[in-house]
């Protein structure tokens, strides 16, 4: 990615020894952040690392937009040291049926349509597959790494606030009045920092109350946290 995520959680200066993306610009935009002290042009498939590299390999909605990952997860096995750890955030099986369209649809008994919103919100995210807990646990035993922790997060509350913002700014639009008021070409003409900080104060003020993304045990989340482990070898 672009390193955003990698600076929020990690914070020091090259903190992060190896950074990986399959595109040019989202490295040159990672090299920015200065978190990484190196980063290769790869995809996961194929790393270009050798066995036993890393003690963490750490993804943060990745996998979901890989239509067949077990590979990618062998190649995680195959670089993480015994003991290490494996460590990703997806979108759970419960991400479609936690849309705001999804639940407005269902209450209205139209399963039909609720169905066909879902199914444009994967389009337009280009995700895969949502698999459950139980699901991941067989895909990554195919790598060789056990399953620690499967725990959900994203409240629906959330989760539908941030479908209806994406609705109200026109993100899903191929164009959009919002598109063309932030596009890089009208930068210079020096309003756009005045529209970010008018957006962003409206958004901490709704946003308050969704800040946490706890879910209560045994309840549904639209995002699914994953903590496998590489096992040792047994020789």
């Amino acid at each position: 990615g672009d390193g955003l995520t990698g600076r929020v959680l990690f914070g020091e200066r090259e903190a992060v020894e190896m950074g990986l993306d399959p595109w040019k610009g989202q490295l040159r935009r990672a090299a920015r952040s200065g978190v990484y002290r190196h980063l290769t042009l790869a995809d996961g498939h194929r790393m270009p690392f050798p066995d036993g590299r890393f003690a963490t390999v750490f993804s943060n909605s990745v996998l979901e937009h890989i239509a067949d990952v077990e590979p990618v997860v062998r190649e995680v096995g195959r670089v993480l040291r015994p003991g290490g750890q494996f460590i990703f955030t997806v979108p759970s099986d419960h991400f479609r049926t936690l849309l705001d369209g999804y639940i407005r649809r269902m209450e209205a008994q139209d399963r039909r349509g609720a169905e066909s919103y879902a199914a444009g919100v994967d389009r337009w995210l280009a995700h895969h597959h949502y698999h459950t807990p139980a699901e991941w646990r067989r895909i990554l035993a195919s790598g060789g790494l056990t399953l620690v922790k499967a725990r959900y997060y994203i409240p629906e509350a959330t989760e539908r606030l941030w479908d209806r913002m994406n609705k109200r700014y026109g993100l899903r639009r191929r164009v959009s009045w919002w598109r063309l008021l932030v596009a890089p070409r009208l930068r210079s003409w020096g309003y756009q920092r005045l529209v970010r900080r008018a957006v962003v104060g409206n958004l901490a003020r709704r946003w308050r109350g969704y800040y946490e993304m706890d879910v209560p045990v045994g309840g549904k989340g639209g995002g699914l946290l994953i903590v496998a482990r590489r096992e040792s070898v047994n020789l």
